[in-house]
């Protein structure tokens, strides 16, 4: 049961970040516990530079959740999400798909065919997540090489292989967001 002090998720608002929610992005990402955590800069730069692909969950001026994900230049038909961060008094509530919904609706299918993430093996919750969203937007979940554990040279970290959600070719009509 929700700790009756934190936000109820009707009352979120779902948005594009800012340069000033970069701070509370990183941490969200720092307090996890599980997300990978990098430089503050970082999350500016995202949240500046990339605030059209990314998303911030808000509730009584808070940060509770977000998403970060980009267009790979050499992937340019493909939106790839990054990191999905849910503040932990707030997981179990569906925010993490409604994220994911949100930013698919906002980013034109014109613009990409594809959403992909790397999902390590053992990371059950992300990996329903991206289940989740392939039904709701309708589309199939594959999987391909991503990225080794060799390729994580200078520390013990698993397999990422490449989750890839798709082709979405706007016909389906999103379903209601989940309360």
């Amino acid at each position: 049961m929700p700790d009756s002090t934190e936000p109820d998720t009707q009352t979120l608002s779902i948005r594009k970040p800012t340069v000033a929610d970069a701070s509370h992005i990183w941490k969200l990402v720092s307090d996890s516990g599980v997300l990978d955590e990098n430089s503050c800069y970082l999350y500016m730069l995202l949240c500046r530079d990339f605030a059209d692909t990314c998303v911030v969950a808000e509730a009584d001026s808070r940060i509770v959740g977000f998403v970060t994900a980009y267009r790979p230049p050499a992937t340019p038909d493909a939106l790839f999400v990054w990191q999905v961060g849910v503040c932990p008094s707030m997981r179990r509530r569906g925010l993490g798909l409604r994220m994911l919904q949100d930013l698919a609706a906002r980013c034109p299918v014109s613009r990409h065919s594809y959403i992909e993430a790397t999902v390590a093996p053992s990371n059950l919750a992300s990996r329903k997540l991206f289940q989740s969203l392939a039904k709701h937007l309708g589309v199939q979940l594959s999987e391909c090489d991503g990225f080794s554990a060799s390729d994580f040279l200078f520390g013990d970290h698993e397999s990422e292989p490449l989750l890839r959600l798709g082709p979405l070719d706007g016909s389906k009509a999103p379903a209601d967001t989940p309360s």
